[in-house]
């Protein structure tokens, strides 16, 4: 318990009255080919971790199990020749974007962000219509997994609601 209180200290998190400290996390990968061409979830695949439960990996998304300051990374290669062009969502509202196109060559991007979200939102990666622009060609392969999406909670936020009346 001593290292969980001073591991919290360190990384500025806040402790529950009990003294707990919530644990949320995930990391999730892709083993196969994507071809976009529609704004879709993109479906990480392969879960590395998913403390807390909260990615499901039938749908692609994160949903919050946690009151919080979240941090969010996704990344992201091209077939070669071929255009990646992704955006994370936080129900529904564009948060960030990933982009990346080299003639004759994979190309990779990656964005990270950190966003305080509620316990039942959700967090996910979606492809960019390609009537916009490009369609997405996503690498992957069972033993070579370059496309991940991971977060992690940094700091819960104990959420008070007045009475009104």
């Amino acid at each position: 318990m001593i290292l969980l209180i001073v591991l919290a200290g360190v990384f500025g998190l806040a402790m529950s009255q009990g003294g707990d400290i919530p644990a949320v996390a995930f990391s999730a990968g892709l083993t196969r080919p994507l071809n976009l061409t529609h704004s879709e979830t993109v479906n990480f695949d392969r879960i590395f971790t998913n403390i807390g439960s909260g990615y499901d990996s039938n749908s692609g998304r994160f949903r919050c199990p946690q009151s919080g300051i979240y941090v969010f990374q996704f990344h992201a290669l091209s077939k070669q020749d071929k255009t990646v062009w992704l955006q994370l969502y936080h129900n529904y509202h564009y948060v960030v974007s990933v982009y990346g196109h080299t003639a004759n060559d994979y190309s990779a991007g990656g964005n990270s962000v950190a966003i305080h979200i509620s316990k039942g939102d959700e967090v996910y990666v979606m492809a960019v219509d390609s009537k916009n622009g490009a369609k997405t060609y996503m690498y992957g392969a069972t033993d070579e997994v370059y496309c991940t999406f991971s977060g992690y909670l940094i700091s819960p936020v104990f959420e008070e609601y007045p009475v009104v009346g």
